[in-house]
């Protein structure tokens, strides 16, 4: 699936649930859907306002990182989808003396 599509499928809260599922990133999920219920909103409409705030804030770095994780993944616009996530509503916190994993 391009990015495009997603990108206009996000109001489809089955597909925002089933693209962010086949991520494998399952920590993801339920932070998107503790974030969308706390932002009073569906997990789709969140996951877009996510998008457009990533396009609108992301400095050079942040577009490179984008691009490194897209073109090492499977998938690159799910890939894409998840970084931009991550990017607005910020990285899982780690117990105390762990590493967090790059994006």
């Amino acid at each position: 699936m391009q990015l495009g599509t997603i990108i206009a499928s996000l109001a489809d809260e089955t597909m925002i649930q089933d693209t962010l599922a086949d991520i494998g990133d399952l920590v993801l999920l339920a932070r998107v859907k503790e974030a969308s219920a706390a932002a009073g909103e569906p997990p789709g409409s969140f996951a877009a306002a996510a998008v457009g705030n990533f396009i609108t804030r992301a400095d050079d770095e942040a577009w490179l990182s984008l691009m490194t994780a897209a073109s090492k993944a499977d998938n690159p616009a799910a890939a894409c989808l998840r970084y931009m996530l991550i990017f607005s509503i910020g990285p899982a916190s780690a117990p105390s003396g762990a590493t967090q994993p790059a994006a």
